[in-house]
């Protein structure tokens, strides 16, 4: 009978210990934003309608000497995108400028950084700042549609 409760109260005393309420993984990862370049008077992609080559894209970094950032172009499925990022883990602070051949496009301010609520970590955007060119963000797929006037 003393070994059943001996059993029976170290089950409880390890039953009891504290439990981390944090054991499931929930992220959304660092941020990356996507930019599509339409012509302002038609609303053309302007790499579809090929007035623009990919090869001739760049982003510099106006805060490190215009040196060149890397990005990503999504052409799958012939929807071609500039992806720019990631924000928010290790780049915090951005000032960017696109670039397509000679032509400025637009420039990127923004400062993002990670921060955990409730167990989970997310990108917090403090402020985004698009510049030299008119913008819509599309509310359904979150991508910026870049105004280019030609």
């Amino acid at each position: 009978m003393k070994s059943f409760v001996l059993l029976f109260f170290v089950a409880i005393v390890l039953n009891s210990c504290n439990v981390d309420k944090c054991d499931v993984y929930c992220s959304s990862g660092p941020l990356t934003l996507s930019f599509e370049l339409l012509d302002k008077t038609t609303g053309e992609n302007l790499f579809t309608n090929n007035t623009f080559n990919p090869e001739d894209i760049s982003v510099l970094d106006l805060d490190n000497n215009g040196s060149s950032i890397q990005f990503a172009f999504n052409s799958e499925n012939n929807i071609n995108l500039i992806n720019l990022g990631p924000f928010g883990w290790g780049t915090n602070i951005a000032n960017y400028r696109l670039k397509v051949g000679d032509r400025n496009i637009f420039t990127l301010n923004i400062d993002a950084k990670e921060k955990t609520e409730d167990c989970c970590s997310f990108v917090q955007v403090n402020e985004l700042e698009i510049t030299n060119t008119g913008f819509e963000l599309n509310p359904d797929t979150g991508i910026y549609e870049i105004l280019v006037e030609l």
